[in-house]
């Protein structure tokens, strides 16, 4: 077995040479909760860089109504700082639904998005924000395109070797403007999602004005859809709009896996995460669930 390299940059140019000596088989180390299951699946990495400590890519800040999260911002971190919580509600309730707290006081959102799971709490509700990506390369190179630029598929994602996330932006939200997540399971502390959900929407004067839909654990990676968008927007603050929304994300699931042994438990399934979202968005009250159609 070959020996691991191990590198430790302090700083972005630290980091940029270590980048450049990056290959394939190359990892890079922060939190490491996921990079614990490759090792123990039998992955042996040429060379590890350990981010954990270079500075400046880590915390959150907001700047002209911009929100900035660095790439080693923990998950307990998202789910308790005040920009996050009041201007980004579904990345703060997804974060505080990501693992076990002893997972969440580690494991890092560049993390989670490199990592690119189906089932990864945090994308559906970076996705839903409209998220920008950060990066840098072993050239020195900077880069910043949307979060669905980067996702491939379940595991990969665009970045190329030699290629890092440093963090993240996205607009926060204003006061016309709510968000909430809910996942499949969200009630048990470790449970890994099934079936998730963001959802951002602007409302004025009572009626949904804009609205962004995404969803996890459905497809290869997280996707916003639409046509669920569609059912909200231009809509009232009503039981029926809620209703229309859960009967089209039944209609979404028979139509994206419709093949799929899971499709009869999803489209169940759904409908209750449909209008849990939406009594967690606080714009009306509260509705429960009707049959499953």
């Amino acid at each position: 077995m070959a020996e691991t390299r191990v590198l430790a940059p302090r700083n972005l140019v630290e980091l940029q040479v270590a980048l450049a000596q990056a290959t394939l088989a190359t990892r890079l180390l922060a939190g490491g909760t996921d990079l614990v299951l490759q090792l123990h699946s039998g992955f042996e990495p040429d060379l590890l860089i350990d981010v954990s400590r270079v500075h400046g890519l880590s915390g959150v800040s907001e700047r002209d109504g911009v929100v900035h999260i660095g790439a080693l911002t923990t998950f307990a971190q998202l789910a308790a700082h005040p920009a996050i919580t009041e201007r980004a509600t579904c990345l703060a309730r997804a974060s505080a639904q990501v693992g076990s707290v002893q997972v969440r006081n580690v494991a890092t959102i560049a993390g989670n998005v490199a990592n690119a799971s189906p089932c990864g709490d945090a994308i559906p509700a970076l996705t839903a924000l409209g998220t920008q990506v950060h990066t840098i390369d072993g050239a020195g190179r900077v880069d910043v395109r949307p979060l669905a630029a980067v996702l491939a598929r379940a595991g990969h994602t665009h970045l190329v070797v030699g290629e890092a996330i440093t963090g993240f932006s996205f607009q926060g939200h204003d006061a016309l403007t709510h968000s909430a997540f809910a996942k499949v399971g969200a009630r048990t502390a470790v449970t890994v999602s099934k079936l998730s959900m963001a959802v951002v929407v602007r409302v004025e004067v009572g009626t949904i004005v804009d609205a962004r839909v995404a969803l996890g654990s459905l497809a290869p990676s997280a996707f916003r859809d639409a046509g669920l968008e569609a059912v909200l927007i231009g809509r009232p603050l009503s039981a029926t709009t809620v209703a229309e929304f859960a009967a089209a994300s039944v209609e979404l699931v028979r139509r994206v896996i419709p093949e799929r042994s899971s499709m009869d438990y999803k489209q169940y399934a759904i409908r209750g995460v449909a209008y849990d979202v939406w009594n967690a968005l606080n714009i009306g009250p509260p509705y429960e669930p009707v049959g499953l159609g």
